[in-house]
């Protein structure tokens, strides 16, 4: 079969992002997703669940988890969605908060990762439960064999110029957390946003992002997650953005994720398209007098072509270069693989967001059937603000 492309919603006045996919015990596949304002949400914020009974052909109507819109100057802002099935058969939605303005500049340490339940098959969802666990971009929770709780998130440790990757341990399901320990302490790296994978034999592997140029990196840990080793490279070169990881039924690990190169430059670099790119407001950053951390991060973050800035905030376009889509798929024993030369594995471009605005490359997938699998991507492409755009594809595309 070949990659094949569809919609799965598309609302030209809101900006629908994050996307991510599962797929629970009776075949039921559920997406969880972000409508908001902006690439940074900084006027209404809204949570969407939706779920498919026929392996993603048709799929129900928006379930919207949670609305805020700005109050009092201020908007709640709910980030980087993720949907699962635990054990236990409950479905288990989760995603990091913060409030704009600041936003996360700076403070992504005082992000709190929220809990919403259901027993119902997501008919319904519990009222949002706050956990001790704190930062951005939440990985799914990983539950061990031994009871135990993995959920990673990341922010700056003290005044840190660049994020790390923290991982929190539950061993009460969740109720309560120990304090987050750093998954690695190269500080010639900035790894987050990762994707933790159990392996068949109890393994585990962190795939995370890498802002440095590098590929995409890993991390092994063989005690369950108390220590980790690494980082290491990958072949895999779509690092620029959260992995979504995961083992298919034949043994293979399957990575998603996106790509761009570091250089901010268009074959159109006219003054009309950067003012159209900026009146977008995807990203706004605001700048707030007396507020430490977002002055130094304010400080600290790079002007250009891209870029507006007046004395109360900083604008930041997005689609400063093209954005791919990728799937990375390779064999266990070259996830488990320290040494570059040793590894192997297969690129499968799914989608190129060619907009003069293109913002894509966050995912989810699911495997509907043995060696079939359907992935969810945001990506602007031929629309004015984000969409949800779905894929099919098999083992035989690699």
């Amino acid at each position: 079969m070949t990659v094949e492309k569809f919609t799965i919603s598309r609302d030209d006045s809101v900006y629908e992002c994050f996307p991510h996919l599962c797929q629970t015990n009776s075949g039921r596949i559920f997406l969880v997703y972000r409508e908001s304002n902006g690439h940074v949400a900084s006027e209404f914020c809204r949570l969407i669940v939706r779920y498919s009974d026929d392996a993603g052909k048709t799929w129900s109507d928006r379930h919207v988890v949670i609305d805020e819109v700005r109050s009092a100057g201020i908007l709640t802002t709910w980030n980087c969605p993720k949907i699962q099935q635990l054990e236990d058969g409950r479905i288990l939605l989760l995603a990091d908060q913060v409030p704009y303005p600041p936003g996360e500049w700076g403070i992504e340490n005082q992000a709190r990762v929220f809990f919403w339940f259901s027993e119902d098959e997501g008919i319904s969802f519990s009222d949002p439960q706050v956990t001790s666990v704190h930062g951005i971009c939440p990985d799914q929770v990983t539950e061990l064999p031994d009871d135990r709780w993995l959920l990673a998130t990341n922010f700056r440790v003290d005044d840190a110029d660049h994020l790390t990757q923290m991982l929190f341990i539950s061993h009460d399901a969740g109720n309560s957390w120990d304090e987050p320990v750093p998954m690695n302490g190269n500080p010639n790296h900035e790894l987050d946003e990762a994707s933790i994978v159990r392996m068949p034999g109890g393994e585990l592997v962190s795939y995370e992002r890498e802002d440095m140029g590098r590929p995409l990196q890993k991390l092994i840990s063989t005690d369950n997650g108390i220590t980790w080793s690494g980082p290491y490279d990958t072949l895999n070169p779509a690092a620029h953005g959260m992995p979504v990881a995961g083992l298919t039924q034949d043994g293979f690990v399957l990575v998603t994720g996106r790509y761009g190169l570091r250089s901010q430059w268009r074959v159109d670099m006219s003054e009309q398209t950067r003012k159209t790119r900026l009146a977008k407001r995807s990203i706004v950053v605001p700048k707030i007098k007396g507020h430490a951390a977002n002055e130094r991060f304010v400080e600290r973050l790079p002007r250009g072509h891209n870029t507006a800035e007046s004395e109360s905030e900083i604008i930041i376009a997005t689609g400063g270069t093209s954005v791919h889509t990728f799937a990375f798929l390779e064999p266990t024993e070259s996830a488990l693989e320290p040494d570059l030369k040793r590894q192997k594995g297969l690129l499968l471009p799914l989608d190129l967001d060619t907009s003069p605005f293109a913002d894509s490359g966050y995912t989810g997938w699911v495997e509907v059937e043995r060696g079939e699998f359907l992935c969810a991507n945001y990506i602007n492409d031929d629309a004015p603000l984000a969409q949800i755009r779905g894929y099919r594809f098999g083992l035989s595309d690699f």
